[in-house]
């Protein structure tokens, strides 16, 4: 049994934590998108956070709204660490997407859990601060860049782009894995994809981006900006930008998400996702240091 559907206000629960974030531009974007269209929210931050995103919690809740890092040990100078989630923490998260809460995840989000095949899994890709392995693969660290692009609407027909127009925003895009066979196209992005154009993270995080390099012989990036998929019974849409707060008050972003939020919220989406249902493994391999 998933949350009812929706007879009131969209319930919004946002998650941020973990990572730097203009805490005032994103929340006061929520609070615009909130009045328009007749949400109900609330602010968490990790780790507290965690204890809402529990399937005892499922009926509060018709979106979750995340723009935060759980899980990792991220501090200049130090090399990225993965915490956890400790495997009750894993389990009530994927009871809750069971449950068929609906998810909306945004930038620095994909790099939550980096342990957790499962997260990536859930959210369609995974940004990796340091090198690891998704599904037995090894994969070098993620890069990134910021520059100035234009996002290009490519499913005019889907709920989350209705109204939404090609736009353009200055904003740090990644080099890194997305699971493409897994997700639905729904915004690319027109940027030069090829990994020299990228910072290596893990040596930016160690020693500066002056003294990091290219990321040359990785993969190329994808070029896929938002898309949307499922999580055990959830839908969920990841929208990659969101560094700044100059994109949070740009119309073309806040129509996306505000057109994600409704949309995961909706009986058309749940629907949609028991349809296409993902199962999620909570398994996290042992020695990962606790949380």
């Amino acid at each position: 049994m998933g949350p009812p559907a929706n007879d009131g206000p969209v319930r919004v629960l946002v998650v941020t934590g973990g990572h730097r974030v203009d805490l005032d531009a994103l929340l006061g974007m929520v609070s615009a998108l909130a009045e328009a269209r007749g949400w109900v929210w609330a602010h968490a931050v990790q780790p507290s956070a965690q204890a809402w995103l529990d399937p005892r919690h499922a009926d509060a809740w018709d979106a979750l709204l995340l723009h935060d890092l759980p899980g990792l040990h991220l501090r200049r100078g130090e090399p990225p660490r993965p915490r956890g989630p400790e495997p009750d923490v894993a389990a009530a998260v994927v009871g809750l997407l069971d449950r068929g809460v609906g998810v909306v995840a945004t930038h620095h989000a994909l790099s939550g859990w980096p342990a957790w095949d499962g997260w990536a899994d859930a959210l369609g890709g995974r940004f990796l601060y340091a090198p690891g392995t998704l599904h037995g693969r090894n994969w070098p660290s993620s890069g990134t860049r910021i520059t100035d692009y234009t996002a290009r609407v490519v499913a005019a027909d889907h709920p989350v782009c209705a109204g939404l127009d090609d736009f353009s925003l200055t904003d740090e895009l990644y080099c890194c894995p997305v699971l493409e066979d897994r997700v639905v196209p729904l915004v690319r992005h027109d940027a030069d994809v090829s990994p020299t154009r990228f910072v290596s993270t893990y040596e930016h995080v160690l020693h500066g981006e002056d003294a990091a390099p290219d990321c040359a012989g990785h993969p190329p990036a994808s070029d896929l900006v938002a898309w949307a998929t499922t999580a055990a019974n959830s839908p969920v849409v990841y929208v990659q930008p969101g560094d700044s707060g100059a994109t949070f008050g740009l119309p073309g972003y806040r129509q996306l998400i505000g057109n994600a939020v409704d949309w995961v919220a909706s009986p058309a989406a749940r629907t949609w996702a028991r349809g296409r249902p993902t199962p999620l493994d909570p398994r996290v391999p042992a020695g990962v240091e606790p949380r």
